[in-house]
């Protein structure tokens, strides 16, 4: 971090194979250590493991994990892969545990784990996906990483258990929903970026600028997320349109409608949340008065202002390819539609 940059624009028509290309090697022996570090002689836990994780994703974290150590020095060991399959592992046990608790049938436009093999299967393999994030990170000796993905840990934690509290509750306030995001997802993608400080030895002040930069992503991520919640198509958002609003969940579109709506207006939507009884009719209602008062559009601008901090986060990094991955990332995320 010797010489200052500004952070480039958002680019147009970013191609997520050409962002992932430099990396294919390291994210080839990731996916081949996922895959042999879920081994148990205990059959349905590599079952399902393998079904969850073999259903794909485009393994951002681990990406802005090998990227950041890069970026920061890290050219030697393997730390970078066992350290990106913990961090795969404690997204994909949250994955299991959170489609048990939403009742989800569908993921990633197939069959959800615990739909297949029931709920009480699916929450011990998340279990077991932990236990073994935990292994791994004790293998590294490192207390530093420990105390990353620890506190991360506990921030989803503490993030689903303020999602789950504030189901249906249609006066839920920006500042509990942001900060919610920030729990359930932001948290765990600052994590990978702090690992990749630590792993390249980077000095405080990088080390913080990159944690920075890995919060407003995630931040911007799950905004971003909870847009397309209303906006993909069924067919390419893997889940049903809408799921957020039959769940009961008053993400940042909702709430910035109910803000500005009419009175009428806030008691249907009211009304939606605490009866629980949303069916098409009531979806595309919500919907109307989502775009009625921007409440989407505002959900994909504040995703942006989010992304445009965390390019201002690098701006003291020296210009080089994996700074580039970083900023093409970050507005990766506000540009794609799935």
């Amino acid at each position: 971090m010797t010489k200052s940059t500004q952070a480039r624009p958002a680019a147009r028509g970013i191609d997520y194979k050409t962002i992932v290309g430099p990396y294919a090697a390291d994210l080839a022996r990731v996916e081949e250590a996922i895959r042999t570090n879920f081994r148990s002689s205990v059959a349905l836990i590599p079952d399902i493991s393998a079904y969850l994780m073999g259903s794909g994703g485009k393994r951002i974290r681990p990406l802005l994990l090998i990227a950041s150590s890069r970026l920061c020095g890290y050219s030697r060991g393997d730390l970078h892969i066992d350290m990106s399959v913990v961090v795969e592992y404690v997204h994909a046990a949250t994955l299991l545990h959170d489609d048990v608790v939403d009742g989800s049938n569908l993921r990633r436009g197939a069959e959800s784990a615990n739909a297949r093999f029931g709920n009480q299967a699916s929450v011990l393999v998340g279990d077991f996906l932990f236990a073994r994030s935990l292994e791994l990170l004790a293998q590294s000796g490192d207390m530093k990483l420990v105390a990353a993905v620890a506190r991360a840990t506990k921030n989803l934690a503490e993030g689903e258990v303020l999602q789950l509290v504030n189901t249906a509750n249609a006066r839920t306030t920006k500042e509990i929903y942001l900060d919610t995001v920030y729990r359930k997802t932001g948290a765990l993608i600052q994590a990978c970026l702090e690992i990749g400080a630590i792993l390249g030895g980077a000095e405080p002040e990088p080390a913080k600028a990159l944690g920075g930069y890995g919060r407003n992503v995630g931040i911007a991520f799950q905004l971003m997320d909870d847009a397309l919640d209303y906006t993909a198509t069924s067919e390419k958002w893997g889940k049903p349109v809408g799921g957020d609003f039959h769940e009961g969940k008053v993400t940042m579109p909702l709430i910035w409608a109910f803000a500005n709506a009419s009175e009428k207006e806030r008691a249907f939507i009211a009304a939606c949340m605490e009866s629980g009884e949303t069916g098409p009719a009531e979806l595309a209602e919500a919907i109307f008065i989502m775009e009625k008062y921007g409440g989407i559009e505002r959900t994909a601008e504040t995703a942006r202002e989010y992304v445009e901090t965390a390019k201002r986060n690098l701006a003291g990094f020296t210009p080089s390819p994996h700074l580039d991955t970083l900023i093409s990332l970050a507005d990766y995320v506000v540009e794609r539609r799935v």
